[in-house]
């Protein structure tokens, strides 16, 4: 029986191509989104979970010793011995620091962009990263070093490494390192990332701190212990023992701590999960949607198949075995082809996402069971409303052509596109956002190449570097300075009267960093090396109340005030303008080239072989201040890219519905349209007639969607201090796309029904 349903089944597909074709293409795109959003989604909220103690680490933060509302992760160093002698809750401590400048060596190569860490001894008694060589025990000797597989691999070509000799060099040291272990990357997401570590002993003596993990004997012991510390007035800190404020954070959240703002640790705003899980589920109802409409609707040139069935006494678990071979027939068939597609679509995801997923995830048990509860779910739904639907039809009617009418939630198709006009409006506001964030004015020139220097031997080459840059025909300004507004300033805390204190954030620079930076001098003077002086911005005075700020005491300081320049950006336009000292400063660590309106790709040689002429033992590298500050909006951008692909998406399936819905419509009114022809109707009033339901639909769905999508992006905005104002034509560009899309949808079947003979039609009766 079933082998005959089979062949039934497989008839009925092919006579119905094109039919069959929209069904698996509306099939297998939803269960390509499904696939790989699902495998995401698990793959970032397993985020640490690999460590088999990650219930019992915690991370240390303290409190912003700058005033701020945020932690900090930054601990100091006497924190290790201060918590493993006081508390015997606490098994064990590792902290963790980055190394800035390293040089490392083999025979054949030399490599400058190594991330290497520096960690304690206790390192994978808290982690459990994969050993691919090597042993866990010991493996962090004075003298030893453990390298990534793919380090590994970049240096030597192979894996069985363990035993070779590494040359590392930083700014004042050159050791010679013993490889000893190899470490694997782990199938789930790490908040850690690295190429190599080295234990603290190797640079004694010149690490003071870094990130805190503690290892806890139980978990539920960790509010407790952080009562008992924070009440202890001996606890060590950045300011003075007892006055910093601690906190313990599960590992797992560590990956969600927005907080984590070293160089080394991989973060993800755990909001854009929150949307993830959205779009997700937003993807699965309209592709489930259409799945079920379009295969109910497949019987409508079907009924007298039906009622055949019913009249030679089919019972209602043979249609429901009917129905349950054809619905997993189509189910499998799509989800086959989404495997494939998602196969080599994991790459593109991954380099648009910044993502690391990787196909092998798909065999996870939680990934396994909920794809497979998607598919169960949409064959069992679509099953049981097709056998429904079949038994309430009655024998006779359904041999008579348009007896019956196929109908299907026309509520749940306006939804549909209510997503999709959201999501429109969404994707616009956040283009324009983006665009704004890139082009918009900084109080300061963008249009910035930094070099930097490791230590402060280079950086007294710099002076003699600028003037040989200074000669470049395709350059502005050249200075020595300190570093840009956007990612090398310093903050400094500044004491008043009483407790109170203020964190302006500081900047330096040569003769040069004024006019390289392009900043405005509102009143007084630059300062120089013969003009004793600090420039302050305009929040400075205002902070202050400062009537007349020129020759008045930097608040906290003695230097005195020569000159207030405009407000500039500092950071993102995330938070609101700082209080900023400039000062003078001949011998800087950054030289700032003025690059406007030049070629980078022209300049950048250029300044490559000065370079290298001037500093040959140390790596040309390079900033560029732009692409600085659009670091400062990662999250942002993340939500770009989702917002923007699943709104295409969406779209895409939006319209398979439209294409569902226009069908239904045009084989049930075909015996009218053929009348009002003969009676002089003309093609554009039998269109206008075949569209006026869909254009009602959509006008709907416009007027529920505009205030849902000004409402998401209102608040999406307040991150932002400096934003764009969400304008009406925000709201009739997003209704024309969609609009003009479901026109290009309905216009593949409407102008063809239009323009059919009206004889053929009437005569199919």
């Amino acid at each position: 029986m079933i082998k005959h349903n089979l062949k039934l089944v497989l008839r009925s597909l092919w006579t119905r191509r094109l039919y069959t074709s929209v069904i698996l293409l509306s099939l297998t795109v939803g269960f390509v989104c499904t696939n790989i959003l699902i495998s995401f989604l698990v793959f970032e909220t397993n985020t640490d979970t690999f460590n088999a103690k990650h219930d019992r680490i915690f991370q240390v933060f303290s409190n912003d010793p700058f005033g701020g509302e945020g932690r900090i992760a930054y601990v100091p160093n006497s924190f290790y011995s201060y918590l493993t002698n006081n508390y015997g809750e606490v098994e064990n401590v590792c902290q963790i620091t980055n190394l800035d400048g390293v040089v490392v060596e083999t025979t054949d190569n030399k490599f400058h962009d190594f991330n290497i860490l520096s960690v304690d001894s206790s390192f994978f008694s808290l982690f459990d990263f994969p050993l691919l060589q090597g042993s866990k025990n010991n493996c962090l000797a004075p003298d030893e070093i453990v390298l990534s597989r793919n380090k590994a691999l970049i240096l030597f070509g192979r894996i069985d490494v363990v035993g070779n000799i590494i040359t590392m060099t930083t700014s004042d040291t050159t050791q010679q390192l013993i490889v000893s272990a190899v470490v694997d990357k782990p199938i789930e997401n790490s908040h850690l990332s690295f190429d190599a570590l080295v234990s603290h002993s190797v640079l004694s003596g010149k690490w003071y701190g870094g990130a805190s993990y503690v290892l806890l004997t139980n978990p539920e012991a960790s509010l407790s212990l952080i009562e008992k510390v924070n009440g202890d007035n001996q606890r060590p800190g950045l300011i003075g023992e007892g006055k910093m404020e601690y906190f313990f954070n599960p590992l797992t959240d560590s990956y969600f701590n927005m907080d984590n703002k070293m160089g080394f640790m991989k973060t993800r705003d755990a909001m854009f999960l929150k949307v993830g899980y959205i779009v997700c589920g937003l993807v699965l109802f309209i592709a489930g949607f259409n799945f079920i409409n379009l295969f109910l609707l497949s019987w409508q040139n079907r009924k007298k198949e039906v009622g055949i069935k019913k009249t030679l006494g089919v019972t209602r678990q043979g249609l429901f075995n009917f129905s349950l071979l054809e619905a997993g027939v189509y189910v499998f068939t799509g989800y086959l082809i989404s495997l494939i597609i998602t196969y080599y679509s994991i790459p593109i995801f991954n380099s648009v996402f910044e993502a690391n997923l990787s196909p092998e995830y798909f065999l996870n048990v939680k990934v396994v069971t909920l794809i497979g509860a998607v598919l169960f779910l949409s064959g069992a739904l679509v099953v049981i409303l097709s056998v429904s639907k079949q038994w309430k039809m009655k024998p006779i009617s359904l041999m008579v052509k348009d007896s019956y009418k196929v109908t299907f939630n026309r509520f749940l198709f306006t939804v549909q596109f209510v997503v999709s006009i959201t999501l429109a409006i969404c994707s616009i506001t956040i283009i324009q956002q983006m665009h704004y964030v890139e082009n918009a004015p900084l109080g300061f020139n963008r249009y910035i190449i930094e070099l930097n220097t490791p230590d402060n031997e280079y950086s007294k080459m710099f002076p003699t570097l600028k003037q040989k840059i200074g000669q470049l025909s395709d350059l502005n300004h050249v200075a020595v300075g300190g570093g840009n507004p956007i990612s090398g300033y310093w903050k400094a805390r500044y004491k008043l009267e009483g407790e109170q204190f203020y964190t302006p954030y500081l900047l330096s620079g040569d003769e040069d960093f004024f006019k390289t930076l392009d900043l405005k001098l509102i009143e007084g003077e630059l300062p120089s090396e013969m003009n004793v002086g600090k420039l302050v911005n305009q929040t400075l005075v205002k902070q202050f109340n400062l009537k007349n700020p020129i020759g008045e005491h930097v608040p906290g300081t003695k230097d005195k005030i020569i000159g207030v320049v405009e407000d500039f950006t500092c950071s993102s336009f995330k938070q609101d303008i700082p209080p900023v000292i400039i000062s003078y400063n001949k011998n800087g660590e950054a030289l700032l080239i003025d690059y406007k309106g030049n070629s980078l790709a022209r300049l950048l040689p250029q300044l490559q072989t000065e370079w290298k002429a001037m500093i040959p033992d140390y790596p040309f590298s390079y900033k560029i201040i732009q692409e600085e500050l659009m670091k400062e909006y990662k999250d942002d951008t993340f939500f770009y890219k989702i917002i923007i692909t699943f709104s295409i998406i969406s779209m895409v399936l939006s319209c398979f519905g439209l294409f569902a819905l226009s069908w239904a419509v045009i084989q049930s009114r075909t015996k009218e349209m053929g009348i009002r022809k003969v009676l002089g109707a003309t093609v554009a009033d039998i269109l206008n007639l075949l569209t006026l339901t869909f254009v009602k639909r959509i006008l709907i769905a416009f007027i529920i969607a505009a205030p849902i999508g000004y409402y998401l992006m209102n608040q999406w905005l307040t991150h932002f201090v400096n934003k764009i104002e969400i304008n009406l034509w925000v709201f009739c560009l997003s209704g024309l796309i969609v609009a003009l899309v479901a026109f290009v949808t309905l216009s593949l079947q409407t102008a063809k029904a239009a323009m059919t003979n009206p004889v053929d039609e009437i005569r199919n009766e």
